[in-house]
């Protein structure tokens, strides 16, 4: 595990994302979707989800929720945008955004409950993905993805300075 995850991997120059879910995460370089994959939203990660949680990645202020809750935008306290979008298409049945209700301007923890979703299928191909992406990833000098399966959201997946 990287940095959070586990001790000696934590190297205190570096700035920590947590996972926004538990599953297997992987470059947003290795989605085939090019809106994330190219790069033209910013650098981040992708989760193939095992799980119906989506959290925050990072601590700071919610700047902007979707009206279905797909998509949650992030200021983190160090100046990070992240967007945290849940994959909307036919293998996400449905979102429940309401649990938590969460507000624009709110103040978010990394690691608190976004939302829930529900899954169509346990099927691997058929999972449901959540993207989470720095609009301005390329203000940081280092911005690293370890590719693995989490089982703790609490794992940190994404390190930067």
């Amino acid at each position: 595990m990287f940095g959070m995850g586990k001790m000696d991997d934590y190297d205190s120059e570096y700035k920590y994302m947590t996972s926004a879910c538990t599953g297997n995460v992987i470059p947003i370089s290795k989605l085939d979707d090019t809106i994330y994959s190219t790069g033209v939203l910013g650098d981040g990660y992708a989760v193939i989800t095992e799980s119906n949680e989506v959290y925050s990645p990072v601590s700071g202020i919610i700047e902007k929720i979707s009206n279905n809750g797909h998509s949650y935008n992030i200021i983190s306290d160090d100046g990070l945008k992240v967007l945290v979008h849940i994959g909307k298409d036919s293998k996400c049945d449905d979102i429940m955004p309401t649990e938590p209700k969460l507000e624009v301007k709110e103040t978010v923890e990394q690691g608190q409950l976004l939302c829930r979703i529900n899954c169509k299928s346990s099927d691997e191909d058929h999972k449901c993905t959540v993207e989470v992406v720095a609009s301005n990833s390329d203000k940081f000098e280092v911005f690293e993805v370890k590719a693995q399966n989490v089982l703790d959201v609490k794992c940190g997946v994404l390190r930067y300075k």
